[in-house]
């Protein structure tokens, strides 16, 4: 065979090979968009499997065989670069009430990113936690995965499956628009804080107000849908057992704890005081769990110095008394 047949064939060869491999890489790109899912108030995008449902309480997803709960989150691009740091993506998940927590590599996920895990006990559930902190494209998200330790131990969801769903998330253009949780049309002097992360609405003091307070504890109204809808045993136990899992106050005092109903639906009211973890002052807390229609619950959260409590515990009964779940 002359050499120009020999090159040709070879030429042939090649082209083949590389129009296959291109062929390939693009059926597996589109196998990937296509098994992409958005969760209502999203762009991220992960995929979940088939068992995994988008959840009516925050972005994000459910697998309701397990309880595992995937939730989204999509941060200020510039909050990515500090949480590079390790210790500062370690002291964020711990600040959610995590232990425990470790930084590590995730196979599979290339560019900029953070992986952790950790575990986290609350009042009525042991979960495995897993979390992906990573910026694509100028902007910057959050996956927050929860898997109940009882079913991590038993296999019905196992770390690789999240793992799997951690590398596969990106940002896609838009998000659809997620239906309101609930009303809150009570606010006095506050206003939604839309910089508060995660699943929970915050609200703090309007300028005015805030200029007026001084340094030092400012006062924050904060409402929080549970994740699941387990329902309460317990009301009352469950709400004082939430009283004293508010991290931020060390040192609580329970001085209250009161049945009462807010938009028809039962709730439980707890008033006491701290001290503010960051500042030393004194504190009042006020806490209100509302059951929800559907099984779980809203938690109301408001903190303020105590030297102001009878004007803010007079204001978080105002709010509180006007919220009402969608």
């Amino acid at each position: 065979m002359s050499g120009i047949s020999l090159l040709a064939v070879s030429m042939t060869i090649a082209s083949s090979l590389l129009l296959g491999g291109a062929a390939a890489l693009y059926r597996w790109r589109r196998r990937r968009k296509c098994a992409l899912r958005q969760a209502p108030g999203s762009r991220i995008a992960i995929a979940a499997g088939e068992g995994f449902m988008p959840s009516d309480r925050f972005a994000g997803f459910v697998h309701e065989k397990s309880g595992a709960l995937v939730t989204l989150m999509e941060l200020p691009p510039e909050a990515f670069g500090p949480l590079q740091e390790l210790e500062a993506a370690k002291q964020a998940f711990e600040e959610q009430g995590v232990s425990g927590v470790a930084v590590l590599p995730l196979p599979g996920r290339s560019g900029e990113y953070v992986y952790l895990r950790g575990e986290q006990n609350t009042a009525l559930v042991e979960y495995a936690k897993y979390g992906l902190i990573f910026r694509e494209g100028g902007a910057a998200g959050m996956v927050a995965v929860s898997v109940p330790r009882v079913a991590l131990n038993a296999g019905i969801v196992t770390g690789a499956q999240i793992e799997r769903i951690l590398v596969s998330a990106i940002f896609l253009g838009s998000a659809e628009e997620a239906h309101p949780l609930f009303t809150l049309p009570c606010l006095g002097p506050f206003e939604e804080d839309a910089s508060l992360l995660g699943t929970a609405k915050g609200y703090r003091l309007k300028a005015e107000a805030a200029s007026s307070a001084g340094e030092g504890l400012q006062p924050l109204f904060l409402v929080a849908p549970s994740l699941s809808g387990a329902p309460i045993a317990d009301p009352s136990v469950f709400a004082e057992s939430s009283f004293h899992r508010i991290d931020q106050i060390r040192d609580k005092t329970l001085e209250t704890l009161s049945a009462t109903t807010i938009a028809g639906l039962p709730a439980v009211e707890a008033v006491g005081h701290g001290t503010d973890a960051a500042t030393g002052e004194a504190a009042l807390v006020y806490q209100l769990i509302v059951q929800a229609r559907d099984g779980g619950y809203f938690r109301l959260i408001g903190l303020a110095p105590e030297d102001s409590r009878d004007q803010f515990l007079t204001h978080f009964r105002k709010m509180a008394a006007s919220f009402s779940p969608s």
